[in-house]
C-alpha cells in the first residue's frame, strides 16, 4: 500500500483529470450547439464520467459554462494598447475551423438562454480583449469615435465566425481566413483615415 501523500496525490491528479475532462466536454458541445441545447447527462457521456461530478466540481452547468466561456476567452491574445485586427481575425476564424463551430464566446454572445449573466461576461470580456485594444489603436490614430467603430467592427467579426461556419453564405464559406482577415483589417484602417473633404480643407 502507499503512503498517505501519495494517495492524497493520486486523489488530487484523479481530481483534476476528472476536472479537464469535463471541462473539455463542455467546451466542445457548448461550442457547437450553445447552452440551451446541451444536457448534463451529454457532459458527462461526453466526458466520460459520472454526470453527477459536474455538481462536485463546478457546482451547476451553468457554472461549467461560465468556466467554459472563461477559458475561451483567455485564448484571445492581443496587446493591451493596439489591435491588429486583420492579424487576430486570422488566429480566431483558423481556431473556430479546427473544431468546426463558432466556440463558446460567440455562442455565449449569440445565445438566448436562461443564464443571461454567461452572455453578460461574454460581453465584458469581449470588450476588455478586443474592443478596448482596438478602440485604444482607433484613438491614437485620430479617430472621432473609437469605441463605436471598434464595437462596430468586433460586432462584424463575431458575425463573421458565427456565420462562417453555418454554410448559409457560399462566398463566406469559401473564403480562406487571411483573405476575410484582410478585408476586416482594411476596414478598421479606413476609421482613421482622412476623407477628401478634410484634405481639400486643409489646403
Amino acid at each position: 500500500m502507499g503512503s498517505k501523500t501519495e494517495r492524497g496525490r493520486g486523489r488530487k491528479r484523479d481530481a483534476d483529470a476528472t476536472r479537464t475532462a469535463l471541462l473539455g466536454a463542455g467546451r466542445d458541445l457548448f461550442a457547437r450547439h450553445g447552452y440551451d441545447a446541451v444536457t448534463v447527462r451529454d457532459i458527462g457521456e461526453h466526458a466520460g464520467v459520472d454526470a453527477s461530478l459536474i455538481a462536485r466540481y463546478f457546482g451547476s452547468k451553468a457554472a461549467l459554462y461560465r468556466a467554459v466561456v472563461d477559458e475561451d476567452s483567455r485564448n484571445v491574445t492581443v496587446s493591451p494598447d493596439t489591435l491588429d485586427l486583420g492579424a487576430f481575425t486570422v488566429e480566431a476564424l483558423h481556431r473556430a475551423d479546427r473544431r468546426g463551430a463558432p466556440g463558446p464566446l460567440v455562442q455565449a454572445l449569440l445565445s438566448r438562454s436562461d443564464i443571461p449573466e454567461a452572455r453578460t461576461a461574454a460581453a465584458d470580456e469581449v470588450r476588455t480583449r478586443l474592443i478596448s485594444p482596438l478602440a485604444n489603436r482607433f484613438a491614437a490614430e485620430g479617430a472621432e469615435d473609437p469605441v463605436g467603430q471598434a464595437e462596430v467592427l468586433i460586432s462584424c467579426l463575431i458575425g463573421v465566425i458565427a456565420l462562417r461556419t453555418s454554410n448559409l453564405f457560399e462566398g463566406l464559406s469559401a473564403m480562406g481566413p487571411e483573405a476575410i482577415g484582410a478585408i476586416l483589417e482594411a476596414a478598421a484602417q479606413t476609421q482613421t483615415e482622412p476623407s477628401p473633404d478634410t484634405d481639400q480643407k486643409a489646403w
